[in-house]
């Protein structure tokens, strides 16, 4: 049965996209961090603007997870601080992987299976992470 109040809307090229925050505290240590992906369609910078009206307030609903523990800094202190990054590494592209990678991991597996018609007859597909892209970003944002 069809809908009178229902739009096709077809998508060109849906993709998996990530909103990623570092919570920095007042000493600039990173202790958790937090993500939270869509499905977005449009050109790039079109997705990155819809990231960006989304982040201000999205985190509020974002789940925390904490620094991996293969982080660890030493304070001014001298003592050694496990499982926390800080926010002056952050620039360095090699940070990005091992501070948000196993969250993206995480993020990856939430992206549901869907149903789409082909000839007639449903067929199961799942949207995966573009690592390219997730690159290609990194280099933008530093």
């Amino acid at each position: 049965m069809l809908n009178k109040h229902a739009i096709e809307k077809p998508l060109s090229k849906p993709e998996v996209v990530l909103n990623l925050w570092a919570y920095v505290d007042e000493g600039g240590y990173i202790q958790r961090v937090a993500g939270k992906f869509y499905v977005l369609d449009g050109s790039d910078s079109q997705k990155l603007s819809v990231l960006r009206q989304l982040s201000g307030a999205d985190f509020l609903s974002a789940q925390w997870r904490p620094v991996p523990q293969n982080f660890r800094i030493t304070n001014p202190e001298g003592e050694e601080l496990l499982g926390v990054a800080h926010v002056s590494m952050l620039p360095d592209p090699n940070t990005h992987p091992r501070l948000f990678g196993p969250l993206m991991n995480e993020l990856a597996k939430e992206v549901p299976t869907q149903m789409r018609s082909v000839n007639a007859e449903f067929h199961p597909f799942r949207l995966e992470l573009a690592a390219q892209k997730i690159r290609a970003h990194e280099r933008l944002l530093n």
